[in-house]
């Protein structure tokens, strides 16, 4: 698997390669210092996995380069930027995963590229905040209905709502297990791992496959 690393701080590059090359999975590892040398590269060495930070003076963003990047690859946004507009940004235009510098080590950022790779969608403590308060939206037209039963799209509405377990029991007259066993069961139908995540993908389901 190749993975290329976008930032513009040379010292985040290094310490994020030492990371990689004790991957297993990560065969090459590629570099970037800015909007510029990062579509260059991808166009040259077309990465499986895009690690991309947001802020890269003076030229392009992340955010502005992130929908070319994201036709052909799975971007992990990996940034310090914490605003909820831009993880927001982020996810909306194609990004499968926003983590923010901090406590992330080599079990960390494995996990998230394996997650990546499989289909998964990675989201840091922030991001999921921000996902867990989420817009009023119609979902009777989300594409992932037809992966899940109906049950399990009536309860994933709601969760995305944001009502909690006890909220969705108490209207659905079902129990708050009964809740939960819906939702571990919908998980794995829609690639995530957890609540966070399937709200998240719930509400910016992937475009179909060409």
């Amino acid at each position: 698997m190749k993975v290329m690393l976008v930032d513009d701080n040379a010292i985040v590059r290094l310490g994020l390669q030492s990371v990689l090359h004790r991957i297993d999975a990560v065969h090459e590892v590629i570099e970037a210092e800015d909007a510029f040398s990062a579509l260059e590269a991808h166009h040259a060495h077309s990465p499986d996995i895009i690690l991309l930070d947001i802020s890269m003076p003076p030229g392009r963003s992340g955010l502005e380069i992130l929908p070319e990047l994201a036709r052909d690859a799975s971007v992990i946004m990996l940034t310090s930027n914490r605003d909820p507009h831009s993880i927001r940004q982020a996810l909306d235009a194609g990004a499968r995963g926003y983590l923010v510098h901090g406590q992330l080590g080599i079990n960390e950022v494995a996990s998230a590229i394996e997650t990546c790779r499989s289909g998964g969608l990675v989201l840091g403590r922030e991001a999921a905040d921000v996902i867990l308060t989420p817009p009023t939206q119609d979902f009777t037209d989300n594409p992932l209905r037809t992966q899940v039963s109906d049950r399990e799209a009536e309860i994933l509405d709601l969760a995305a709502t944001g009502m909690s377990n006890t909220q969705i029991a108490q209207q659905l007259f079902l129990s708050e297990r009964t809740v939960k066993n819906y939702l571990n069961s919908a998980y794995p139908k829609i690639h995530v791992h957890s609540r966070a995540e399937a709200i998240a993908v719930w509400l910016s389901p992937p475009p179909p496959h060409q």
